[in-house]
């Protein structure tokens, strides 16, 4: 009796744990990340963040009583807060398609107040069909193209140059074949939001927009971006009326990248309003001077940017050589421009510069997963002196420069 009440067990629940047992198979969790280090020099001072890890550009010269520079300023930091990990669900389906989560974080904070402190980078679902895919969380702002962006080693990826932004979002692929993709996406800046009031696009009610083509296969990588966001800074004028002035701007980027057994070379043009959100220069302000009483409901406009930057990179095994190069510059507003700017809020990023540019060339070896990294930024910032009434700069001193020698290990695992 005893054995038949054995055998009745098993025929019953075997299925059950050879079915979980497939499962636990199926379903896999991977851990990895890097252990970033630096020791960086920089030679005059300039716009940072989190303790000087994010670098943007030199100030502005300022001469004291002597003439002497003030912001000629010899500095050095060690830093490690770029290490980062990453957890990555897999091996699931659901709605027939194969499943992925992946929650990554760092050590910069979400704010200067906050660095060393861990940080959300990217907590998002993928669903990935035939011929199509579904991303819904926060990653990569489709204007930050993963298939082509600069591999320098100093961290945010060529910023200001190339578009730095992760963000809340729903993107949609289509893959009609292997060689060419159509997304579209709606999302919310999170913590990259654009310049001015943080609520701005939340007060809007309405998502930025984004659309992108990509064609690639094995030598050429390309493509095209085309977005629009809004943006109302405020719900009341100074005069306590309800306001509902909403100003949008759009963002136009073309991208390729070109990979040879020797070398790839990769180059991005970016045009657009308002570029702030991406922790490029740029961003807007008032189209009627604000301080005037028949303006109280004054509406905005964009500050204009272009950018380009291009990269060159050796493929070996373990020596490797690279440079970078980019150029921004602001081309001023499309009406009249009164700056919002006080001393505790800023609207514009580089408010008085005219153009900055970059060249950054690097070397590095690898042995398995050690690489270790020699990296040389020079970056100038011509500030203007004079400005039109559309904020263009008719005059501009010449460019201050910082040399930023950097020193690198990263270990991946």
């Amino acid at each position: 009796m005893r054995k038949l009440l054995l055998l009745f067990l098993s025929v019953i629940f075997l299925p059950g744990i050879l079915i979980s047992q497939e499962t636990e198979q199926q379903h896999s969790l991977k851990f990895s990340g890097y252990i970033g280090y630096e020791m960086y020099f920089d030679t005059y001072n300039s716009a940072t963040t989190r303790d000087g890890q994010v670098y943007l550009y030199p100030l502005a010269e300022d001469l004291d009583i002597n003439g002497d520079d003030i912001n000629q300023n010899f500095q050095s930091q060690m830093l490690s807060i770029q290490s980062r990990t990453r957890l990555t669900s897999s091996g699931l389906s659901a709605f027939g398609a194969d499943v992925k989560g992946v929650i990554e974080g760092d050590f910069l904070g979400t704010a200067e107040a906050y660095t060393r402190l861990f940080r959300l980078r990217h907590a998002f679902i993928q669903l990935n069909w035939e011929k199509s895919e579904l991303i819904t969380g926060q990653t990569w702002h489709p204007m930050f193209v993963t298939g082509c962006y600069p591999s320098v080693f100093s961290f945010g990826a060529g910023a200001p140059f190339h578009p730095l932004s992760r963000v809340p979002q729903i993107r949609y692929t289509f893959k009609p074949t292997s060689n060419f993709d159509l997304m579209g996406a709606i999302l919310y800046h999170g913590d990259f939001k654009s310049s001015g009031p943080a609520w701005a696009q939340q007060n809007s009610g309405l998502p930025d927009i984004q659309f992108q083509f990509r064609f690639h296969n094995d030598f050429i990588f390309t493509g095209f971006t085309a977005g629009y966001k809004f943006l109302t800074p405020r719900t009341e004028t100074a005069a306590g009326i309800k306001t509902n002035e909403t100003i949008g701007s759009y963002n136009l980027q073309a991208f390729a990248k070109f990979t040879t057994k020797p070398v790839t070379v990769k180059v991005e043009g970016i045009y657009g309003q308002n570029l702030s959100n991406y922790v490029m220069i740029g961003g807007y302000g008032a189209a009627e001077d604000p301080t005037d009483v028949n303006f109280d409901d004054y509406s905005y406009t964009n500050i204009n940017t272009i950018s380009v930057w291009s990269e060159v990179v050796t493929n070996f095994k373990k020596f490797n050589a690279g440079i970078f190069a980019g150029y921004s510059s602001n081309l001023g507003a499309k009406d009249d421009y009164y700056s919002l700017t006080t001393p505790t809020l800023a609207y514009e990023r580089g408010r008085d510069i005219d153009y900055i540019f970059r060249i950054s060339p690097r070397v590095q070896y690898t042995s398995g997963k050690l690489t270790f990294i020699l990296e040389h930024m020079m970056t100038g910032a011509a500030y203007g002196t004079a400005f039109d009434s559309k904020h263009k700069a008719t005059d501009t001193d010449s460019p201050t420069i910082n040399h930023r020698i950097l020193l690198g290990a990263k270990y991946s695992f």
